[in-house]
């Protein structure tokens, strides 16, 4: 049997190691009180691709490893050196069909950071004033990992998602209720969607949608009459992925399709600390006067 002293130094060395180890690997955080601690990446919990799963659970957490900021493969979507990518990522892009009315409205809205970034740097994106960044938005992300997730719950009338970056809830409903008209129904920030399974993809249908939210970080625009489909996919035990299109006649000429959105299971991130990552108005009016506003000599 190990003595206590024995046992004790065993421990010590054991620290030691494992703490080298996740300096090397893991991510650092910031837990409750401003302790530090960190969380595995690597791996991320990933099981055999071959491993056998429910096509119909969507049920976990996920990160997203497709590009971000984009709703679609349209020009302008992805920032150059964003994860390793350079310029457009070699996707193929086109012009999203605007009408005249969205191609308006698209170049009324300027972001405040970007390609489309125009002088002085202040846009007018609603995030800025801690407005709700609404769907499909969420979906695209603005953050790389480890706070591009999208947490999934399956309960039995309907499916919750819970997005970290803005601390969003949403829920889809799955208890047989039909899609709303969307002249009865009052805009929200998230829409009313009901979701439905079309053999083993998720399909989610949205109205109601309040048309100060954009699409993406780069302002592509939409109305209140908006209709969003969603598709989502569970194409392995570790791979989610989603396509989205929008209906929106007075702004868009045809449906405008998004690119394939994918996400990765991380099962060791699903333990870390929830980091409450909320835009807080009165933070955010501090960071507008301090560092954005001073930015361009504003007052």
């Amino acid at each position: 049997m190990i003595d206590r002293k024995r046992r004790a130094l065993l421990l010590v060395v054991a620290g030691l190691l494992t703490a080298s180890w996740a300096t090397a690997q893991n991510i650092k955080k910031v837990g409750p009180g401003g302790a530090p601690y960190t969380v595995p990446r690597t791996p991320p919990g990933q099981l055999p691709a071959d491993s056998p799963f429910n096509k119909r659970d969507l049920a976990g957490h996920w990160v997203r490893v497709s590009p971000f900021e984009t709703y679609g493969a349209v020009p302008g979507g992805i920032p150059t050196g964003i994860n390793g990518i350079d310029g457009d990522g070699g996707l193929k892009l086109e012009d999203a069909p605007f009408t005249k009315a969205g191609l308006e409205k698209f170049l009324h809205n300027i972001p405040s950071y970007g390609r489309r970034q125009a002088p002085p740097r202040l846009g007018n994106d609603p995030q800025m004033l801690c407005d709700p960044m609404g769907v499909p938005r969420i979906l695209n992300g603005q953050v790389k990992d480890p706070h591009a997730t999208l947490e999934i719950g399956m309960l039995p009338d309907r499916v919750v998602q819970f997005v970290e970056w803005h601390h969003v809830w949403r829920e889809i409903w799955t208890d047989g209720r039909k899609v709303p008209n969307v002249d009865e129904v009052d805009p929200k920030w998230l829409g009313y969607s009901v979701g439905h399974w079309d053999g083993d993809t998720f399909v989610v249908d949205s109205v109601g949608f309040d048309e100060r939210t954009w699409l993406d970080h780069n302002g592509y625009p939409h109305t209140d009459q908006m209709r969003l489909e969603e598709r989502y996919r569970r194409v392995d035990v570790n791979t989610l992925e989603l396509q989205m299109t929008v209906t929106d006649p007075e702004y868009y000429t045809k449906p405008f399709k998004s690119d394939l959105k994918v996400w990765k299971m991380d099962r060791s991130g699903a333990k870390s600390w929830d980091e409450q990552i909320f835009c807080v108005t009165s933070e955010e009016a501090k960071f507008n006067s301090l560092i954005r506003d001073a930015g361009v000599g504003k007052k």
